[in-house]
This record gives C-alpha cells, sequence and structure tokens, in this order.
C-alpha cells in the first residue's frame, strides 16, 4: 500500500478560527499543513494544534503585497519590505518550521532589466534563514524572470530552493516548465490547478490565479506528476487550494456550499488520486 504525505496550506480567512480548522484538515488525513505568516493571527495556535494532532509544519509563507519594494535600493522602499519577510522568517524559525515561501515580484507591468538589479534585501534574507537553519524556497509568480536572477545569483547557496506552483506556472508563467529549470532544488510544492489564460491577447492577470482543486480546471496532471517524478524527490507533496472565488469570477463558488469537513475531505481525494501516481 502507497503512502505519499500530504501537506495542505492554509490561510487564516475561514469561517473557523485556523487552529480549528487544523482539526478538520487532520480528521480529512492530510499529515502536514504550511500556515501563512499574518502578524494578527496567532501562529502559536495554529502550531500547537497542528503538533497535538500529529500534523508536521512544512512551510511557512512569506508576505509578498511589497515582493517588488525588495529589488528597490532605496532604504525607504525596501526596508519595510524586507521587515515584513524577515518578521516572517524569525516566526516561523521560532517554532521550528523548515522553510519559508518567498514571492520574488508582484505586478503585471514592469520593465526587466537584468544589468540593474539590486540583491541587496535578499542578500540579507537568505544570510539570516542560514543563520537559522531555515530554507528560502522561492515561488514562481508573475515576474519569472525575477525569479530566474534570483535562482542564478543564489545558484550555490544550500539555504535557497524552488518552490513550484502548478498553477502559476499555468497562467502566469505560460506554461513554461520550471521543474525542467528547478526540480533538482525543488523543497515545496503548491499543487492546484485552473482554466489557464483568459485574455485572448495572452496577458496574465490576477483573476486567472484560481486555485482550483485538481482536477476541476485544464491542468495535465499526468504530465505534472511525471514533471515531478523526475524532479528532486519531496517527503510531502503539499496543496494549495481556495475556497472563495477571484473578483468576477465564479469557478469556486461550488466549493462555499460544502462545509469545511466536506471541502477538506474532497481535497484529500484529489491529493491521493496524485499521490498514488507519483508514489509509484
Amino acid at each position: 500500500m502507497w503512502k505519499q504525505k500530504l501537506g495542505i496550506s492554509l490561510g487564516n480567512g475561514y469561517t473557523l478560527p485556523t487552529p480549528q480548522v487544523v482539526g478538520i484538515v487532520a480528521d480529512a488525513g492530510f499529515d502536514a499543513i504550511s500556515p501563512e505568516w499574518d502578524p494578527k493571527a496567532d501562529l502559536c495556535a495554529i502550531v500547537t494544534a497542528a503538533r497535538e494532532r500529529g500534523l508536521a509544519l512544512q512551510s511557512l509563507h512569506a508576505p509578498f503585497g511589497k515582493a517588488a519594494d525588495m529589488w528597490n535600493p532605496d532604504p525607504a522602499v525596501h526596508t519595510p519590505a524586507l521587515a515584513e519577510v524577515m518578521a516572517a522568517l524569525e516566526g516561523g524559525a521560532k517554532y521550528h518550521i523548515p522553510v519559508l515561501v518567498v514571492h520574488t515580484w508582484i505586478g503585471f507591468e514592469y520593465e526587466f532589466r537584468a544589468d540593474t538589479l539590486w540583491f541587496g534585501a535578499f542578500d540579507r534574507l537568505v544570510a539570516r534563514a542560514r543563520e537559522l537553519g531555515v530554507k528560502v524556497a522561492f515561488e514562481n509568480t508573475e515576474g519569472q524572470e525575477f525569479l530566474f536572477s534570483l535562482m542564478e545569483h543564489f545558484a550555490t547557496e544550500e539555504a535557497v530552493g524552488f518552490c513550484w506552483d502548478s498553477g502559476h506556472e499555468l497562467c502566469y508563467n505560460h506554461s513554461m516548465d520550471l521543474l525542467a529549470r528547478y526540480g533538482d532544488r525543488l523543497l515545496v510544492t503548491h499543487l492546484n490547478d485552473n482554466l489557464g489564460i483568459s485574455r485572448f491577447d495572452g496577458t496574465t492577470f490576477w483573476t486567472d490565479d484560481l486555485h482550483l482543486l485538481p482536477y476541476d480546471g485544464i491542468a495535465d496532471w499526468a504530465d505534472n506528476v511525471t514533471r515531478l517524478r523526475q524532479s528532486r524527490k519531496l517527503e510531502y507533496l503539499n496543496f494549495e487550494l481556495g475556497l472563495k472565488s477571484k473578483p468576477g469570477r465564479h469557478e469556486n463558488d461550488c466549493y462555499g456550499k460544502l462545509t469545511l469537513e466536506e471541502y477538506f475531505a474532497e481535497a484529500y481525494k484529489r491529493a491521493c488520486r496524485i499521490a498514488w501516481n507519483y508514489a509509484k
């Protein structure tokens, strides 16, 4: 009998407090959680709930609203952005969460110039992560050129790896095979589905990032699993899923008709289908 361990990312916007959701996730069958850093959330209570139910803490997701500011050499701009991510790093290390997931960019209209990049804020982040024994997993989002630059900049840094978001690859990265680039440095997965790019001109937009349950979108899961099996073997396959629809969209509305118990049970069933093939 196979047993690939399964994890799920948890936000803090459910109809129940996140520590209570942890119990529902455990009852559904998941083996690990990856919380989201929020200074207003009680991470201690979330961690305690997870450990009481025997769930591992796989990773912690850093704030990303100021991700673009991390590249700005002006201290007035990058200092607040770095402070947010540093707080998440320190918070996760306090509870021995081994990986911090970090976005490398935010925004869809930008000019990328490799010759003017400033890595100072990221250098400080990674240096502190190394001191704390935490790994930083840079995630594919929009602005993949910034991800590529960071992965090259930290090519020999053992404290840096890759977080692969299957949905982002499908809609933000135009189905570019990012596991072919960084599968050997894979630390975390954010597995989810969507309907690809909705605009006829091929431009990307954040409302396409639906975070549907696997098999509710157009992702080729046979191909995704094949590529995962060719990548660095992971103890946990982690799923990052969305209960609520994006503005102007209704694809996730059906999930809101389920109880949390029903929703996470369905998520676990879909995860098991993927895990069965991954673990072969």
